[in-house]
């Protein structure tokens, strides 16, 4: 799908200008005050509408950067309606706002190729690498808020919490699955990268070193709180700091590897 660049540029704008906008009126919607329900809903319409254009943009130039700030906005949407954890947008309209800004000020994309000339195993390792990644930072937004909740609930403070949000027993579940489908999608990711590999399909001049160590560290991150949470019954507040943490670290590699490591140069 090939588009102008003026289409694109507007596509971006339009996009960037709805989730840093929303980036702040999500603030408002931590007020228990009842006024904060009007903010709110006009949060959820820009969310939305930057959403449709980030998603269009991603399809016009096939950008990594895109379209993994697109899954973290389709995916904090999806949140909305199974869980109603409304104030994930808080969270993650400032990450998607960071995402596309590194992208347009960086004209630096992770995989810089035409997705749709390479090979299915190929599609499906970026695919499913993006889908993993997006969910570390919606897991990442639901431990703030599960955090939150815990300290609000210690403090005897409930008239603070606005009347959106979920239950304790809620965000846990959501934190557990979110978690769960982001290291299978990790794994399938491992998997079909290694299949590419084997295939013969690696370009000789290409150096992957820094970036696999970065992904089975994150495989292994994930993998890890899954085991403390499933197997050793952590509770949900320490499963929380731990995938703060572990997303912390993430961000720190992820940036390393992409933008400054001599590995992740092409």
């Amino acid at each position: 799908m090939n588009e102008s660049p003026a289409l694109l540029s507007i596509l971006t704008t339009l996009s960037l200008a709805s989730f840093l906008t929303t980036s702040g009126l999500m603030v408002l919607g931590f007020r228990p005050a009842g006024g904060s329900r009007f903010w709110m809903r006009l949060s959820y319409l820009l969310f939305l509408c930057g959403t449709i254009c980030l998603t269009l943009a991603s399809l016009t130039q096939n950008s990594t950067g895109y379209l993994l700030a697109a899954a973290i906005a389709w995916l904090s949407i999806i949140s909305w309606f199974i869980w109603n954890i409304e104030l994930i947008g808080a969270f993650t309209s400032p990450v998607i706002a960071i995402l596309l800004l590194v992208h347009i000020f960086f004209q630096r994309d992770p995989v810089a190729r035409n997705l749709s000339l390479e090979t299915v195993d190929l599609r499906l390792h970026i695919g499913s690498a993006l889908a993993g990644q997006a969910l570390a930072v919606l897991a990442c937004g639901m431990s703030l808020l599960l955090l939150w909740l815990d300290r609000k609930l210690k403090a005897r403070q409930l008239s603070d919490l606005p009347d959106s949000f979920p239950a304790m027993a809620t965000l846990a579940r959501a934190l557990h699955i979110t978690l769960g489908v982001g290291f299978t999608f990790l794994t399938v990711s491992l998997l079909s990268g290694a299949v590419f590999v084997m295939n013969g399909n690696l370009k000789p001049e290409a150096n992957i070193i820094g970036k696999t160590i970065w992904a089975i560290f994150v495989w292994i991150w994930y993998l890890s709180i899954l085991v403390l949470r499933g197997i050793l019954g952590y509770r949900p507040q320490k499963v929380a700091r731990l995938s703060l943490l572990g997303f912390a670290i993430m961000t720190i590699g992820w940036i390393f590897v992409w933008y400054f490591a001599p590995w992740g140069q092409r």
